[in-house]
C-alpha cells in the first residue's frame, strides 16, 4: 500500500506502527552500539542504520579539521591519525572542500556561522556547570560567539526539534545520511544508515521512535556520510555512495575536510 503525500509517493510502513527498539551492544562504559532496522523508510540499499550512544560525561568530543587548502582525510584515517574510537563526518562543505558554518576546533572558531543553518552541536565547555556535549536549536537558542564557553562546534541542518517538528523539506532525493541527536538524558547518538533515505521520511521515521531524541540534526550525506570506530576488539565501518547511483554501490570514499572524533576523557 502507499499513501500520497504532496508530490511524491510515502511508503504506508512510515506511518504505521512505531519503530522497535535497538538491540543495544554495550562495547565500553558509556559507550553503546546498535544496528537498528530502519526498512520502513529505506529506498535502496541496506535498511540498518548504525547507532553509537555516547555519554559525554565519559568521553569528549573533538573537531578534526584539515589545514586551509588541504583535502583531509576519510573517517578511517582521521581516526588512524588522531587515535579516536571513533569519527564520523562534520557539517557540510562548498564544492571546493570548505567548511559551510561555524566550525570551532579546540577554541579556534574557522568559517562563520549561518543563519540558516540551524542546528550547532557544541562540546567541550570551559564551564563544568554545562553539558559536555549538546545540539542546539539556534532558533530557539540565543548563541553569541563572542561569549560561546565551548571548545568545539560544528553547525549543519536542523532535522527534527524538540517539539516534534521536522525541520526539512519534503524532497524525493535519496542518500546516505549521517545524523546527530541528543537525547532526554543529555547522551549524543550518532546515527549513520547503511542504505538510502529521503530527510523527511527519516526524520518521521524517528519522531516516532523509542529513543527519546530532543534534537536531531543533519550532517553531510552522500559518499561524505561516514562512521568509523575501534574500541578493543569491537570494530564497525560504513561509508557512504553517491547519491546518483541507483544502489548506492560501495564507492570509495572521499576525503573530509572536517570530522568529529570520540576520544575517551
Amino acid at each position: 500500500m502507499i499513501i500520497v503525500l504532496g508530490w511524491f509517493l510515502v511508503p504506508a510502513a512510515v506511518l504505521a506502527s512505531p519503530p522497535r527498539p535497538p538491540g543495544w551492544r554495550r562495547v565500553a562504559p558509556g559507550l553503546e552500539f546498535a544496528r537498528w532496522d530502519a526498512a520502513a523508510t529505506v529506498r535502496t540499499g541496506s535498511g540498518k542504520v548504525a547507532l553509537l550512544r555516547v555519554d559525554p560525561r565519559r568521553y569528549a568530543f573533538r573537531v578534526l579539521a584539515a589545514p586551509r587548502g588541504r583535502s583531509g582525510f576519510t573517517a578511517e584515517q582521521w581516526r588512524h591519525q588522531s587515535g579516536a574510537l571513533a569519527v564520523f563526518n562534520a557539517g557540510q562543505y562548498t564544492v571546493d572542500g570548505a567548511y559551510l558554518g561555524l566550525l570551532i576546533q579546540d577554541g579556534r572558531a574557522r568559517g562563520h556561522l549561518i543563519r540558516r543553518l540551524e542546528a550547532l552541536f557544541l562540546a567541550e565547555p570551559d564551564e563544568p556547570s554545562l553539558p559536555p556535549a549538546r545540539v542546539l536549536d539556534l532558533r530557539y537558542t540565543a548563541f553569541d560567539l563572542k561569549t560561546n564557553p565551548y571548545r568545539q562546534a560544528a553547525q549543519s541542518l536542523m532535522l527534527l526539534d524538540r517539539f516534534g517538528h521536522i525541520r526539512v523539506r519534503r524532497s524525493p532525493r535519496v542518500a546516505h545520511r549521517t545524523l546527530v541527536a541528543e537525547d532526554t538524558r543529555g547522551r549524543i547518538l550518532v546515527l549513520v544508515t547503511e542504505g538510502g533515505h529521503t530527510l523527511w521520511e527519516l526524520a518521521r521515521f524517528l519522531a516516532r521512535s523509542p529513543l527519546h531524541l530532543r534534537e536531531v540534526m543533519c550532517m553531510d550525506g552522500g559518499p561524505e556520510s561516514q562512521l568509523d570506530i575501534r574500541v578493543g576488539e569491537f570494530a564497525y565501518q560504513q561509508f557512504g555512495g553517491p547519491s546518483g547511483s541507483p544502489e548506492l554501490l560501495p564507492w570509495p570514499p572521499p576525503p573530509l575536510p572536517a570530522a568529529l572524533g570520540v576520544f575517551p576523557r
